[in-house]
């Protein structure tokens, strides 16, 4: 399959759901990311947060490991290796190490994450955080082309082992902000956009993108844009509401965890109340592709169609339990991904909803 073909794939957040201890997460995720594969899906993508009652994955590139060992053709990928809390250049050895290692089925998805105690804790601080992402992302990108230091006393310096097929993976780029969407432009990178965009948003995102590409005369990325949504399907509309509203206020309880540095009055987070819970919970049931199968892929076609992305991230652990879980991921792979792609005219499926 081309990097830029449909590709369907799920996120693993490690999220906690009351009453799980950590061990019981953990082996959610690995059941999730085993039976992806055995379901035929193409990508598993992990997430990384610190410091988290309700997430418990410190290490995304760690479990991003375990799953390529856990696997055989799944692609596995970070969404996101939060870069400016590790050294860019240690990150391109583990790149290229898990690229060797895999035969070529790991990806880097980086961003900067959320101006929490992390850090302080295991980065320089805050004003990191305030930097951006460019200059670690560019020492990242020269360490994996071969230019690990821009000493020339160090210049015969290189990774060890190079990248499988140099310079590497393509390397993602969290967007959420005109100077992210730029940033991954100006280097030709693929963006990964999340759950707060509609799909009308992501097409702007992705217009920007373009235009800015063009402006500088870039190459196309060697991959497609990645995005993610929350998938559920539920054929009772009371069970969607009642998944939907739980994920709106993880969302909430996450956005307004004591682990977040305080910011300005205007970018802080709402707060969590049954107004705020409920207004976030209507907008995923109206967008995301939550409900029965049928709305789910009109949603899911409707999101690629409009924003041009084609690596989709579904978020499928809205469940306590692993089996419901497990069971909701087998309808998106049997009954939702086939009739997307045949509204979308990438495959001859045979579909029923």
């Amino acid at each position: 399959m081309r990097e830029r073909d449909l590709r369907f794939g799920v996120m693993l957040a490690t999220d906690r759901h009351p009453g799980q201890s950590e061990a019981d997460v953990l082996a959610r995720t690995v059941a999730v990311a085993r039976r992806a594969e055995e379901l035929g899906l193409d990508d598993v993508w992990v997430t990384e947060h610190h410091f988290l009652d309700t997430a418990v994955n410190p290490s995304a590139l760690t479990l991003a490991a375990y799953l390529l060992a856990r696997t055989e053709n799944l692609h596995v990928g970070t969404a996101v290796t939060v870069l400016p809390l590790h050294s860019p250049v240690h990150t391109a050895e583990q790149t290229a190490l898990l690229d060797h290692l895999s035969g070529g089925r790991f990806r880097l998805g980086v961003g900067r994450g959320f101006p929490g105690v992390e850090y302080d804790l295991l980065g320089p601080g805050l004003t990191a955080w305030r930097a951006g992402l460019a200059e670690p992302l560019d020492r990242l990108l020269a360490a994996l082309r071969g230019e690990v230091s821009a000493d020339p006393a160090l210049s015969a310096v290189r990774l060890t082992p190079p990248p499988l097929d140099p310079p590497g993976p393509p390397v993602y780029v969290a967007a959420g902000s005109p100077a992210s969407i730029e940033l991954a432009a100006d280097r030709g990178l693929p963006l990964m956009l999340f759950f707060d965009k509609s799909a009308e948003a992501k097409a702007e995102m992705l217009a920007l993108y373009e235009r800015r590409r063009l402006s500088g005369e870039r190459p196309e990325p060697a991959a497609g844009h990645a995005f993610a949504v929350f998938a559920q399907v539920c054929d009772a509309p009371e069970d969607a509401r009642r998944l939907m509203r739980d994920r709106a206020r993880f969302i909430l309880s996450l956005n307004n965890d004591p682990s977040r540095l305080a910011g300005d009055a205007a970018s802080a987070p709402p707060p969590v109340s049954d107004a705020n819970i409920g207004h976030l919970a209507d907008r995923l049931l109206a967008t995301h592709p939550v409900g029965p199968a049928r709305t789910c892929a009109e949603r899911l076609a409707h999101h690629v169609r409009a924003s041009g992305c084609t690596r989709v991230m579904c978020q499928v652990e809205a469940a306590a339990d692993t089996g419901d879980v497990l069971r909701n991921l087998e309808r998106l792979a049997t009954e939702v991904f086939p009739a997307v792609r045949h509204r979308l005219g990438t495959a001859p499926a045979r579909v029923t909803v």
